[in-house]
Protein backbone atom coordinates (compact mmCIF):
# COMPACT_ATOMS: atom_id res chain seq x y z
CA UNK A 1 0.00 0.00 0.00
CA UNK A 2 1.12 3.38 -0.89
CA UNK A 3 1.27 6.76 1.19
CA UNK A 4 -1.21 9.35 1.03
CA UNK A 5 -0.77 12.85 -0.90
CA UNK A 6 -2.09 15.80 0.56
CA UNK A 7 -5.42 16.12 0.68
CA UNK A 8 -6.40 20.09 0.65
CA UNK A 9 -9.28 21.17 3.28
CA UNK A 10 -11.01 22.53 0.27
CA UNK A 11 -11.23 19.19 -1.36
CA UNK A 12 -12.23 17.30 1.55
CA UNK A 13 -15.02 19.52 1.84
CA UNK A 14 -16.40 18.64 -1.54
CA UNK A 15 -17.21 15.29 0.25
CA UNK A 16 -16.64 11.17 0.46
CA UNK A 17 -19.24 10.46 -2.24
CA UNK A 18 -17.01 11.25 -5.15
CA UNK A 19 -13.86 10.06 -3.90
CA UNK A 20 -15.67 6.56 -3.26
CA UNK A 21 -16.87 7.21 -6.98
CA UNK A 22 -13.44 7.30 -8.06
CA UNK A 23 -11.64 5.24 -6.46
CA UNK A 24 -14.72 2.54 -6.75
CA UNK A 25 -14.62 2.01 -3.14
CA UNK A 26 -17.32 2.31 -0.54
CA UNK A 27 -18.60 5.55 0.81
CA UNK A 28 -17.20 4.09 3.99
CA UNK A 29 -13.46 3.40 2.66
CA UNK A 30 -14.06 6.73 0.80
CA UNK A 31 -14.42 8.60 4.28
CA UNK A 32 -11.47 6.61 5.61
CA UNK A 33 -9.62 7.61 2.73
CA UNK A 34 -10.34 11.40 3.48
CA UNK A 35 -8.98 11.39 6.58
CA UNK A 36 -6.05 9.05 5.25
CA UNK A 37 -6.49 5.97 7.35
CA UNK A 38 -7.14 3.69 4.92
CA UNK A 39 -4.19 2.42 2.56
CA UNK A 40 -3.75 3.20 -1.58
CA UNK A 41 -2.81 0.82 -4.16
CA UNK A 42 -0.91 2.45 -7.05
CA UNK A 43 -3.08 3.16 -8.85
CA UNK A 44 -5.69 4.29 -6.35
CA UNK A 45 -2.84 6.81 -5.12
CA UNK A 46 -2.47 8.01 -9.05
CA UNK A 47 -5.87 8.62 -9.13
CA UNK A 48 -6.01 10.66 -6.12
CA UNK A 49 -3.41 12.62 -7.32
CA UNK A 50 -4.72 13.05 -10.68
CA UNK A 51 -8.42 14.33 -8.54
CA UNK A 52 -6.22 16.87 -6.07
CA UNK A 53 -4.44 18.85 -9.17
CA UNK A 54 -7.36 18.71 -11.22
CA UNK A 55 -9.31 20.60 -8.54
CA UNK A 56 -6.46 22.79 -7.32
CA UNK A 57 -5.58 23.93 -11.46
CA UNK A 58 -9.63 24.84 -11.93
CA UNK A 59 -9.39 26.62 -8.44
CA UNK A 60 -6.49 28.87 -9.20
CA UNK A 61 -7.86 29.37 -12.43
CA UNK A 62 -10.99 31.26 -10.98
CA UNK A 63 -9.35 33.16 -8.67
CA UNK A 64 -6.76 34.44 -11.41
CA UNK A 65 -9.42 35.39 -13.53
CA UNK A 66 -11.32 37.15 -10.74
CA UNK A 67 -14.11 34.55 -10.33
CA UNK A 68 -14.71 33.86 -6.10
CA UNK A 69 -12.77 30.58 -5.59
CA UNK A 70 -15.98 28.32 -5.09
CA UNK A 71 -16.72 29.16 -9.07
CA UNK A 72 -14.83 26.47 -9.93
CA UNK A 73 -17.22 23.84 -9.14
CA UNK A 74 -18.59 25.21 -12.22
CA UNK A 75 -15.52 24.51 -14.59
CA UNK A 76 -15.97 20.62 -13.46
CA UNK A 77 -18.43 19.37 -15.57
CA UNK A 78 -16.09 20.41 -18.62
CA UNK A 79 -13.39 18.10 -18.13
CA UNK A 80 -14.01 15.32 -20.28
CA UNK A 81 -11.90 12.67 -22.18
CA UNK A 82 -13.55 11.12 -25.54
CA UNK A 83 -17.00 11.98 -25.17
CA UNK A 84 -16.63 10.43 -21.32
CA UNK A 85 -16.20 13.08 -18.12
CA UNK A 86 -12.98 12.43 -16.73
CA UNK A 87 -14.65 11.11 -13.02
CA UNK A 88 -15.95 8.47 -15.25
CA UNK A 89 -12.86 7.78 -17.01
CA UNK A 90 -10.94 7.10 -13.39
CA UNK A 91 -13.54 5.16 -11.80
CA UNK A 92 -13.57 2.73 -15.40
CA UNK A 93 -9.41 2.76 -14.41
CA UNK A 94 -10.24 1.61 -11.12
CA UNK A 95 -12.42 -1.45 -12.24
CA UNK A 96 -15.37 0.08 -11.70
CA UNK A 97 -18.56 -0.41 -13.98
CA UNK A 98 -20.33 2.80 -14.79
CA UNK A 99 -24.81 2.86 -14.44
CA UNK A 100 -26.53 -0.15 -15.77
CA UNK A 101 -27.97 0.56 -18.71
CA UNK A 102 -31.53 0.25 -19.33
CA UNK A 103 -32.78 -2.66 -21.64
CA UNK A 104 -35.92 -1.12 -22.66
CA UNK A 105 -37.63 -0.62 -26.34
CA UNK A 106 -38.11 2.96 -25.79
CA UNK A 107 -35.81 5.22 -27.87
CA UNK A 108 -36.47 8.23 -25.33
CA UNK A 109 -36.16 6.48 -21.45
CA UNK A 110 -32.54 4.45 -23.25
CA UNK A 111 -31.04 7.65 -24.32
CA UNK A 112 -31.85 9.34 -21.34
CA UNK A 113 -30.85 7.14 -18.53
CA UNK A 114 -27.73 6.56 -20.73
CA UNK A 115 -27.28 10.39 -20.06
CA UNK A 116 -28.20 9.82 -16.39
CA UNK A 117 -25.54 7.27 -15.83
CA UNK A 118 -22.86 9.33 -17.36
CA UNK A 119 -24.02 12.66 -15.39
CA UNK A 120 -24.36 10.81 -12.09
CA UNK A 121 -20.79 11.74 -10.77
CA UNK A 122 -21.18 15.19 -11.22
CA UNK A 123 -24.08 15.09 -7.95
CA UNK A 124 -21.91 13.51 -5.71
CA UNK A 125 -19.76 16.66 -5.49
CA UNK A 126 -20.79 18.41 -2.30
CA UNK A 127 -20.83 21.99 -3.23
CA UNK A 128 -21.25 23.88 0.01
CA UNK A 129 -24.03 23.39 2.99
CA UNK A 130 -27.04 22.80 0.37
CA UNK A 131 -26.00 21.16 -2.84
CA UNK A 132 -29.10 20.76 -3.82
CA UNK A 133 -29.46 24.30 -4.38
CA UNK A 134 -26.19 24.62 -6.23
CA UNK A 135 -27.03 22.08 -9.12
CA UNK A 136 -30.59 23.84 -9.39
CA UNK A 137 -27.92 26.93 -10.02
CA UNK A 138 -27.98 28.74 -13.70
CA UNK A 139 -25.34 26.75 -15.97
CA UNK A 140 -23.84 23.96 -14.02
CA UNK A 141 -25.79 21.29 -15.40
CA UNK A 142 -26.68 22.93 -18.63
CA UNK A 143 -23.22 22.85 -19.17
CA UNK A 144 -22.36 19.13 -18.08
CA UNK A 145 -25.06 18.17 -20.57
CA UNK A 146 -23.97 19.98 -23.84
CA UNK A 147 -20.33 18.11 -23.11
CA UNK A 148 -22.05 14.50 -23.48
CA UNK A 149 -22.80 13.76 -27.17
CA UNK A 150 -25.59 11.41 -26.19
CA UNK A 151 -27.76 15.05 -24.95
CA UNK A 152 -28.46 15.75 -28.60
CA UNK A 153 -30.31 12.44 -29.24
CA UNK A 154 -31.82 13.43 -26.20
CA UNK A 155 -33.18 16.23 -27.32
CA UNK A 156 -34.09 15.18 -30.75
CA UNK A 157 -36.40 12.32 -28.97
CA UNK A 158 -37.75 14.66 -26.42
CA UNK A 159 -38.93 17.05 -29.65
CA UNK A 160 -40.38 13.86 -31.39
CA UNK A 161 -41.58 12.35 -28.50
CA UNK A 162 -45.96 12.22 -28.28
CA UNK A 163 -45.89 13.14 -25.24
CA UNK A 164 -43.09 15.68 -24.12
CA UNK A 165 -43.41 17.41 -27.71
CA UNK A 166 -46.95 18.83 -26.55
CA UNK A 167 -45.02 20.79 -23.38
CA UNK A 168 -43.16 23.07 -26.42
CA UNK A 169 -45.18 25.71 -27.95
CA UNK A 170 -42.94 27.52 -29.31
CA UNK A 171 -39.95 25.92 -32.02
CA UNK A 172 -36.42 28.02 -32.45
CA UNK A 173 -33.37 27.22 -34.03
CA UNK A 174 -31.29 26.32 -30.31
CA UNK A 175 -32.71 24.18 -27.40
CA UNK A 176 -33.77 26.72 -25.39
CA UNK A 177 -35.95 28.34 -27.89
CA UNK A 178 -37.77 25.06 -27.90
CA UNK A 179 -39.94 26.04 -25.19
CA UNK A 180 -43.39 26.40 -23.29
CA UNK A 181 -45.58 27.73 -20.30
CA UNK A 182 -46.91 25.45 -17.52
CA UNK A 183 -48.96 25.67 -14.92
CA UNK A 184 -49.87 23.85 -11.61
CA UNK A 185 -53.10 23.84 -9.67
CA UNK A 186 -51.24 25.97 -6.69
CA UNK A 187 -50.80 29.13 -9.48
CA UNK A 188 -46.98 27.77 -9.53
CA UNK A 189 -46.29 28.69 -13.37
CA UNK A 190 -42.89 27.66 -15.04
CA UNK A 191 -41.48 27.07 -18.46
CA UNK A 192 -40.05 23.84 -19.94
CA UNK A 193 -37.48 23.46 -23.09
CA UNK A 194 -35.34 21.42 -24.77
CA UNK A 195 -32.12 22.97 -22.48
CA UNK A 196 -33.85 22.76 -19.38
CA UNK A 197 -36.41 19.47 -19.06
CA UNK A 198 -33.22 17.30 -19.18
CA UNK A 199 -32.11 19.56 -15.89
CA UNK A 200 -34.93 19.41 -14.29
CA UNK A 201 -35.69 15.71 -14.40
CA UNK A 202 -32.26 14.56 -13.53
CA UNK A 203 -32.57 17.41 -10.55
CA UNK A 204 -35.53 16.10 -8.75
CA UNK A 205 -34.27 12.41 -10.02
CA UNK A 206 -31.22 12.73 -7.31
CA UNK A 207 -33.59 14.63 -4.92
CA UNK A 208 -35.97 11.88 -4.98
CA UNK A 209 -33.00 9.03 -4.75
CA UNK A 210 -31.35 11.22 -1.82
CA UNK A 211 -34.25 11.49 0.41
CA UNK A 212 -35.29 7.78 0.10
CA UNK A 213 -32.30 6.93 0.90
CA UNK A 214 -30.28 4.47 -1.33
CA UNK A 215 -28.00 5.92 -3.44
CA UNK A 216 -26.41 4.42 -6.66
CA UNK A 217 -25.77 5.02 -10.28
CA UNK A 218 -28.11 2.27 -11.10
CA UNK A 219 -30.59 3.54 -8.49
CA UNK A 220 -30.25 7.02 -9.70
CA UNK A 221 -30.82 5.88 -13.42
CA UNK A 222 -33.94 3.80 -12.27
CA UNK A 223 -35.28 6.59 -10.95
CA UNK A 224 -34.65 9.15 -13.56
CA UNK A 225 -37.06 6.77 -15.71
CA UNK A 226 -39.30 6.73 -12.77
CA UNK A 227 -39.63 10.44 -13.35
CA UNK A 228 -39.55 10.61 -17.26
CA UNK A 229 -42.42 8.30 -17.06
CA UNK A 230 -43.88 10.97 -14.61
CA UNK A 231 -43.26 13.97 -17.09
CA UNK A 232 -44.69 12.10 -20.07
CA UNK A 233 -48.06 11.26 -17.93
CA UNK A 234 -48.51 14.60 -16.45
CA UNK A 235 -47.79 16.20 -20.45
CA UNK A 236 -50.59 13.89 -21.48
CA UNK A 237 -53.03 15.78 -19.41
CA UNK A 238 -52.87 12.79 -16.65
CA UNK A 239 -53.12 13.49 -12.74
CA UNK A 240 -49.88 11.76 -11.49
CA UNK A 241 -49.57 11.12 -8.09
CA UNK A 242 -45.76 12.61 -7.26
CA UNK A 243 -43.64 11.47 -4.49
CA UNK A 244 -44.22 14.02 -1.21
CA UNK A 245 -42.68 13.46 2.18
CA UNK A 246 -43.61 14.33 5.83
CA UNK A 247 -40.75 14.95 8.42
CA UNK A 248 -42.27 14.42 11.40
CA UNK A 249 -41.36 15.45 15.06
CA UNK A 250 -41.12 13.73 18.39
CA UNK A 251 -41.07 10.27 17.76
CA UNK A 252 -38.54 7.73 16.08
CA UNK A 253 -38.52 4.30 15.07
CA UNK A 254 -36.38 2.25 17.53
CA UNK A 255 -35.78 -1.03 16.13
CA UNK A 256 -37.46 -0.63 12.38
CA UNK A 257 -36.04 1.01 9.62
CA UNK A 258 -39.10 1.05 7.89
CA UNK A 259 -43.17 0.64 8.29
CA UNK A 260 -45.88 0.54 6.52
CA UNK A 261 -48.80 2.41 7.08
CA UNK A 262 -52.22 3.01 5.12
CA UNK A 263 -50.75 6.83 4.80
CA UNK A 264 -47.29 5.23 2.87
CA UNK A 265 -44.10 4.35 3.83
CA UNK A 266 -42.52 5.34 7.41
CA UNK A 267 -38.80 5.71 7.59
CA UNK A 268 -36.64 6.34 10.07
CA UNK A 269 -33.60 8.93 9.47
CA UNK A 270 -30.41 7.75 8.21
CA UNK A 271 -27.14 9.44 8.29
CA UNK A 272 -27.51 9.90 4.65
CA UNK A 273 -31.34 10.95 4.67
CA UNK A 274 -30.82 13.36 7.53
CA UNK A 275 -27.88 15.22 5.78
CA UNK A 276 -29.70 15.80 2.84
CA UNK A 277 -33.47 16.59 3.69
CA UNK A 278 -32.70 18.64 7.16
CA UNK A 279 -30.23 21.06 5.70
CA UNK A 280 -28.77 21.99 9.21
CA UNK A 281 -26.08 20.23 11.08
CA UNK A 282 -27.76 20.57 14.40
CA UNK A 283 -31.05 18.35 13.42
CA UNK A 284 -29.09 15.83 12.04
CA UNK A 285 -28.14 14.30 15.04
CA UNK A 286 -30.97 15.08 17.05
CA UNK A 287 -33.55 13.22 13.82
CA UNK A 288 -31.83 10.03 14.64
CA UNK A 289 -34.06 9.61 17.97
CA UNK A 290 -36.56 11.99 17.32
CA UNK A 291 -38.38 11.83 14.33
CA UNK A 292 -39.22 9.96 11.25
CA UNK A 293 -40.05 10.41 7.91
CA UNK A 294 -43.60 9.29 5.99
CA UNK A 295 -43.45 9.04 2.09
CA UNK A 296 -47.30 9.15 0.23
CA UNK A 297 -48.11 10.57 -2.94
CA UNK A 298 -49.88 13.87 -4.10
CA UNK A 299 -52.11 14.46 -6.54
CA UNK A 300 -50.83 16.98 -9.02
CA UNK A 301 -51.40 17.89 -13.04
CA UNK A 302 -50.15 20.90 -15.10
CA UNK A 303 -52.01 22.91 -17.80
CA UNK A 304 -49.91 23.96 -20.83
CA UNK A 305 -50.27 25.19 -24.21
CA UNK A 306 -53.84 26.22 -25.21
CA UNK A 307 -55.43 25.29 -21.58
CA UNK A 308 -52.61 27.49 -19.79
CA UNK A 309 -54.83 29.89 -18.40
CA UNK A 310 -57.66 27.12 -17.65
CA UNK A 311 -58.38 26.52 -13.71
CA UNK A 312 -60.73 23.56 -14.26
CA UNK A 313 -58.86 21.22 -12.50
CA UNK A 314 -59.89 17.80 -10.98
CA UNK A 315 -61.46 17.43 -8.43
CA UNK A 316 -58.46 14.97 -7.03
CA UNK A 317 -56.11 18.03 -7.60
CA UNK A 318 -58.18 20.35 -5.91
CA UNK A 319 -58.82 18.09 -3.11
CA UNK A 320 -54.92 17.36 -2.96
CA UNK A 321 -53.59 19.85 -0.40
CA UNK A 322 -56.69 18.73 1.98
CA UNK A 323 -55.66 15.72 1.86
CA UNK A 324 -52.37 15.90 2.75
CA UNK A 325 -53.94 18.14 5.94
CA UNK A 326 -56.09 15.31 6.93
CA UNK A 327 -53.44 12.75 6.89
CA UNK A 328 -51.09 14.34 8.74
CA UNK A 329 -54.12 15.51 11.77
CA UNK A 330 -54.67 11.46 11.06
CA UNK A 331 -51.12 10.26 12.59
CA UNK A 332 -51.45 12.76 15.11
CA UNK A 333 -54.38 11.54 16.50
CA UNK A 334 -52.97 7.97 15.88
CA UNK A 335 -49.64 8.93 17.86
CA UNK A 336 -51.65 10.62 20.41
CA UNK A 337 -54.40 7.82 20.76
CA UNK A 338 -51.97 5.16 20.41
CA UNK A 339 -49.58 6.28 23.73
CA UNK A 340 -52.35 8.08 25.52
CA UNK A 341 -50.72 9.11 28.96
CA UNK A 342 -47.20 7.76 27.96
CA UNK A 343 -46.09 11.48 26.48
CA UNK A 344 -47.18 14.87 26.98
CA UNK A 345 -45.96 15.75 23.31
CA UNK A 346 -47.69 15.87 19.84
CA UNK A 347 -45.58 13.76 17.43
CA UNK A 348 -46.23 16.06 14.89
CA UNK A 349 -44.89 17.21 11.46
CA UNK A 350 -42.62 19.79 10.53
CA UNK A 351 -41.99 20.08 6.81
CA UNK A 352 -42.53 18.55 3.65
CA UNK A 353 -41.50 18.09 0.52
CA UNK A 354 -42.95 17.28 -2.86
CA UNK A 355 -41.41 16.68 -6.44
CA UNK A 356 -42.68 17.04 -9.71
CA UNK A 357 -40.53 16.05 -12.95
CA UNK A 358 -40.69 20.12 -14.09
CA UNK A 359 -39.71 22.96 -11.45
CA UNK A 360 -36.42 23.70 -10.79
CA UNK A 361 -37.49 25.30 -7.56
CA UNK A 362 -36.99 23.79 -3.98
CA UNK A 363 -40.23 22.46 -3.19
CA UNK A 364 -39.30 21.66 0.68
CA UNK A 365 -41.44 24.08 2.92
CA UNK A 366 -40.80 24.26 6.80
CA UNK A 367 -44.13 24.29 9.10
CA UNK A 368 -44.96 26.01 12.63
CA UNK A 369 -45.54 23.26 14.64
CA UNK A 370 -45.31 22.04 18.24
CA UNK A 371 -42.43 22.38 20.18
CA UNK A 372 -39.71 19.08 20.09
CA UNK A 373 -39.48 16.83 23.38
CA UNK A 374 -36.95 15.56 24.98
CA UNK A 375 -38.86 12.22 25.48
CA UNK A 376 -39.87 11.42 21.99
CA UNK A 377 -42.07 8.56 21.90
CA UNK A 378 -40.39 5.40 20.78
CA UNK A 379 -41.66 3.05 17.91
CA UNK A 380 -40.69 -0.57 18.06
CA UNK A 381 -41.53 -3.91 16.73
CA UNK A 382 -44.05 -4.50 19.57
CA UNK A 383 -46.30 -1.10 18.78
CA UNK A 384 -47.18 -1.88 15.20
CA UNK A 385 -50.14 -3.91 16.14
CA UNK A 386 -51.51 -0.61 18.29
CA UNK A 387 -50.43 1.66 15.84
CA UNK A 388 -52.22 -0.45 12.60
CA UNK A 389 -55.61 -0.62 14.90
CA UNK A 390 -55.50 3.20 15.63
CA UNK A 391 -54.32 3.80 12.40
CA UNK A 392 -57.90 1.97 10.75
CA UNK A 393 -60.08 3.30 13.02
CA UNK A 394 -59.17 6.77 12.59
CA UNK A 395 -58.87 6.49 8.73
CA UNK A 396 -61.95 4.19 8.79
CA UNK A 397 -64.33 6.00 11.01
CA UNK A 398 -66.65 9.24 9.59
CA UNK A 399 -65.28 11.86 12.15
CA UNK A 400 -66.44 14.88 10.18
CA UNK A 401 -68.28 16.09 13.63
CA UNK A 402 -65.19 16.37 15.87
CA UNK A 403 -62.48 17.03 13.39
CA UNK A 404 -62.37 21.11 14.31
CA UNK A 405 -61.19 19.37 17.61
CA UNK A 406 -58.04 18.32 16.56
CA UNK A 407 -57.24 21.06 14.64
CA UNK A 408 -57.76 22.84 17.75
CA UNK A 409 -55.96 20.97 20.00
CA UNK A 410 -53.12 20.71 17.23
CA UNK A 411 -53.06 24.98 17.03
CA UNK A 412 -52.89 24.48 21.03
CA UNK A 413 -50.04 22.40 21.55
CA UNK A 414 -48.00 25.15 19.11
CA UNK A 415 -48.29 27.57 21.77
CA UNK A 416 -49.07 26.13 24.91
CA UNK A 417 -48.83 29.04 26.71
CA UNK A 418 -50.89 31.53 25.69
CA UNK A 419 -54.69 32.51 26.36
CA UNK A 420 -55.50 31.83 22.54
CA UNK A 421 -54.48 28.28 23.24
CA UNK A 422 -56.56 28.13 26.42
CA UNK A 423 -59.52 29.03 23.89
CA UNK A 424 -58.41 26.47 21.29
CA UNK A 425 -58.50 23.10 23.70
CA UNK A 426 -61.97 24.35 25.20
CA UNK A 427 -63.30 24.90 21.51
CA UNK A 428 -62.38 21.26 21.03
CA UNK A 429 -64.10 19.86 24.06
CA UNK A 430 -66.93 21.42 23.05
CA UNK A 431 -66.67 20.21 19.35
CA UNK A 432 -66.48 16.64 20.56
CA UNK A 433 -69.47 16.93 22.57
CA UNK A 434 -71.66 19.52 20.36
CA UNK A 435 -71.59 21.56 23.45
CA UNK A 436 -72.45 24.63 21.86
CA UNK A 437 -74.35 26.42 23.91
CA UNK A 438 -72.93 25.87 27.63
CA UNK A 439 -69.62 23.33 28.79
CA UNK A 440 -71.56 22.75 31.99
CA UNK A 441 -73.49 19.80 30.89
CA UNK A 442 -70.41 17.86 29.71
CA UNK A 443 -69.89 16.70 33.29
CA UNK A 444 -72.86 14.59 33.13
CA UNK A 445 -71.58 12.77 30.15
CA UNK A 446 -68.05 12.70 31.16
CA UNK A 447 -69.38 10.02 34.63
CA UNK A 448 -70.03 7.27 31.77
CA UNK A 449 -66.44 8.12 29.97
CA UNK A 450 -63.67 8.86 32.97
CA UNK A 451 -62.40 7.21 35.68
CA UNK A 452 -64.60 7.92 38.79
CA UNK A 453 -61.67 9.75 40.45
CA UNK A 454 -61.63 12.46 37.53
CA UNK A 455 -61.69 15.76 39.44
CA UNK A 456 -65.00 16.87 36.80
CA UNK A 457 -64.51 20.65 38.94
CA UNK A 458 -62.16 20.97 35.94
CA UNK A 459 -65.35 21.66 33.56
CA UNK A 460 -66.87 24.52 36.44
CA UNK A 461 -63.11 25.91 36.03
CA UNK A 462 -62.99 25.82 32.01
CA UNK A 463 -66.39 27.78 31.75
CA UNK A 464 -65.39 30.17 34.45
CA UNK A 465 -62.00 30.55 31.93
CA UNK A 466 -64.08 30.89 29.15
CA UNK A 467 -66.20 33.49 30.24
CA UNK A 468 -63.41 35.61 31.59
CA UNK A 469 -61.43 35.22 28.11
CA UNK A 470 -64.83 36.66 26.33
CA UNK A 471 -65.07 39.74 29.23
CA UNK A 472 -61.20 40.23 29.01
CA UNK A 473 -61.04 39.86 32.50
CA UNK A 474 -58.76 36.68 31.84
CA UNK A 475 -55.19 36.84 34.28
CA UNK A 476 -53.74 33.48 34.87
CA UNK A 477 -50.04 33.09 34.26
CA UNK A 478 -48.18 31.48 31.62
CA UNK A 479 -47.57 28.25 33.42
CA UNK A 480 -50.61 28.32 34.90
CA UNK A 481 -52.15 28.41 31.33
CA UNK A 482 -49.68 25.84 30.57
CA UNK A 483 -51.03 23.58 33.12
CA UNK A 484 -55.10 23.87 32.26
CA UNK A 485 -53.96 23.54 28.48
CA UNK A 486 -52.29 19.85 28.95
CA UNK A 487 -54.91 18.45 31.19
CA UNK A 488 -57.79 19.82 28.77
CA UNK A 489 -55.76 18.18 25.85
CA UNK A 490 -55.40 14.76 27.73
CA UNK A 491 -59.37 15.10 28.84
CA UNK A 492 -59.80 15.71 25.44
CA UNK A 493 -58.12 12.99 23.85
CA UNK A 494 -59.77 10.23 26.73
CA UNK A 495 -62.65 11.50 25.54
CA UNK A 496 -62.26 10.93 21.50
CA UNK A 497 -60.66 7.47 22.15
CA UNK A 498 -63.31 6.45 23.70
CA UNK A 499 -65.99 7.87 21.08
CA UNK A 500 -63.37 5.66 18.61
CA UNK A 501 -63.89 2.11 20.81
CA UNK A 502 -67.36 2.64 21.81
CA UNK A 503 -69.44 5.49 19.96
CA UNK A 504 -67.73 6.07 16.75
CA UNK A 505 -71.50 6.81 15.27
CA UNK A 506 -72.04 9.36 18.00
CA UNK A 507 -69.34 11.42 15.93
CA UNK A 508 -71.56 12.59 13.55
CA UNK A 509 -74.65 13.27 15.75
CA UNK A 510 -75.67 16.76 16.85
CA UNK A 511 -77.45 15.61 19.91
CA UNK A 512 -74.00 13.35 21.07
CA UNK A 513 -74.22 15.72 24.25
CA UNK A 514 -77.73 14.61 25.26
CA UNK A 515 -77.68 11.39 24.46
CA UNK A 516 -74.10 10.30 26.15
CA UNK A 517 -75.90 12.68 29.11
CA UNK A 518 -78.32 9.62 29.38
CA UNK A 519 -76.38 6.36 28.01
CA UNK A 520 -73.44 4.13 28.92
CA UNK A 521 -72.09 3.52 25.57
CA UNK A 522 -69.35 0.78 26.88
CA UNK A 523 -72.65 -1.06 27.85
CA UNK A 524 -75.03 -0.14 24.85
CA UNK A 525 -75.17 -0.09 21.37
CA UNK A 526 -75.28 3.27 20.02
CA UNK A 527 -77.45 3.69 17.18
CA UNK A 528 -76.89 5.99 13.92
Amino acid sequence: MMSYPAIPHFVKAMGHRVVSYILNVTEAEGRLILMQKLGLSRIQRDTLNQYIELCRQLRVSAVDQGESEQSFFYRLPHVMQNGRHVFNVWRAQQGGELATRITTADPLTSAFCQLAGELYPLFLIKAGQRPHLFYRGAGYLTAAIEQFPISKLVQKRMAADPALSRLFTTTGKEPQQTCGDYKDATGHRGMVSLASLPVSILVNSYDLMRIRGVVSADRFVTTVQEMLDMARSLADGEVAHIPMFVGFRNAALTNLAELDTKWGSVRRYTPGIAEYVLQAAGLMAKRRNNGFMLESGYAFAINFGDFLEDDDWPEEVLDAEGEQQTTELNIILCMALCYLGQHKAFVAPEWVWRIDPFSLDNRRQDFSTVAETSDPVAIGDEDLVDIERWSMLVDDTDSSGIRLAMSRLYAAAKKPVTQDALMDVIIALRNIFAASEDIVPIKAALTHIVEQETDLAMIDQLAEDWRALLTGEFDDDPETIREKVYQCVQLCLTCLRHFYVHAPMLMTRPDRLSYLCEHDVTQSKVNP
